[in-house]
């Protein structure tokens, strides 16, 4: 990483800690302990495609880009490599965080130019503090079932420890990162009437929380596609909650610089345009081998997994909803993790212009 990276290492004094109030308990469906098998492939399926080299022009502007390696972020990754990106005139280099609120730090320091992450208490506990960063464009949301759902240990649900969300009372529950998976988290323990207050929350990354779920050391864990059919496809972990109140929330954004929006704005529109195109290719088709192949790249999950799981929601034509903003800063203020006392307007922190130069040279 460049040098300036260091000089900011104060700036890790901004990431902060959330967690929710629960919603209505509802009627749980007893958890199955076997997950469903794969499709199995044809005898004559063709073997996974190679991905094409992209030809990145001449002259490129080169914009570096944080991401998290789960399939909620794959329009980032496909857009980099079926050369979305490359046609907007951009060389991106795609860099990995365990979660979003290092992304905060990071792009507002200049480490990125940009990043794609939850909108969690970091982002917001920065954004009352002046940090230069703005939301350009928008990320994920889930369908029905989730994308990230909360899983236990096979051994736990075999072993009848754990048979409903319930019994998660009292015990180390993990979620990635402290930003918007926690409000996922604390929507699904509303289902059997627990809140967060109700757990022992932990923060792991989605890998180590697999590893943690094996062991012992932690009860249940948020984990996001694909690791999640991973998980269950090795007989790890089984899911506990696969569909709770969360659909109409937009928990994933892309923010720039400020210093790098001002100066490359046909740069920050490339950005999106290709980010949008990419979403409009996956929602098309998720599993087109070529995108198959690269999602595998990034989170080293197979393809024939990645086929399998669950996908997520896309907003091909770029709208980023600031109700949902608004309801997650309220999450957030709520279990007290805001330092500020008023709540921000999300609009002030939205600039759609990315949004709308994307559309225009989508032919929108």
């Amino acid at each position: 990483m460049p040098a300036r990276f260091h000089r900011f290492a104060s700036l890790l004094a901004l990431l902060t800690l959330l967690v929710v109030p629960g919603v209505a308990a509802q009627q749980s469906t007893p958890v199955s302990c076997t997950p469903a098998p794969l499709a199995t492939p044809a005898a004559d399926a063709e073997p996974a495609p190679g991905i094409p080299p992209v030809q990145v022009p001449d002259g490129a502007t080169q914009v570096t880009m944080g991401y998290t390696p789960a399939s909620i972020f794959a329009p980032v990754f496909v857009a980099r490599e079926k050369g979305y990106f490359a046609e907007q005139g951009l060389d991106v280099e795609l860099q990995a965080l365990a979660g979003g609120s290092d992304m905060v730090v990071l792009t507002a320091t200049g480490e990125f130019d940009a990043g794609i992450a939850g909108v969690g208490p970091a982002f917001w506990n920065g954004a009352n503090q002046g940090l230069p960063l703005t939301i350009i464009a928008p990320g994920h949301a889930e369908g029905s079932p989730v994308a990230t759902p909360l899983m236990i240990s096979r051994a736990a649900c075999e072993g009848g420890e754990i048979a409903s969300v319930a019994d998660l009372a009292g015990k180390r529950v993990s979620v990635n990162a402290r930003g918007a998976t926690e409000y996922w988290l604390s929507q699904a323990l509303g289902t059997a009437g627990l809140t967060l207050d109700d757990i022992d929350l932990q923060t792991l990354a989605f890998p180590d929380a697999v590893t943690a779920l094996q062991s012992g050391a932690i009860a249940g864990a948020m984990i996001g596609e694909p690791l999640a059919s991973r998980a269950e496809q090795e007989g790890i972990a089984v899911r506990l909650a696969t569909d709770f109140p969360v659909q109409n929330i937009q928990p994933t954004v892309i923010f720039g610089n400020d210093v790098f929006l001002a100066e490359n704005p046909d740069a920050a529109a490339g950005l999106v345009a290709g980010y949008l195109k990419a979403a409009r290719d996956l929602t098309s088709n998720f599993n087109d081998p070529v995108n198959l192949a690269i999602i595998e790249q990034y989170t080293n999950v197979p393809a024939s997994l990645i086929a399998s799981s669950v996908k997520p929601v896309y907003a091909p034509d770029g709208t980023i909803d600031l109700t949902s903003l608004s309801t997650l800063q309220q999450f957030f203020r709520e279990r007290g993790q805001l330092d500020y006392d008023q709540n921000l307007d999300p609009a002030t922190l939205v600039d759609d212009q990315y949004v709308i130069e994307a559309r225009a040279r989508l032919g929108d």
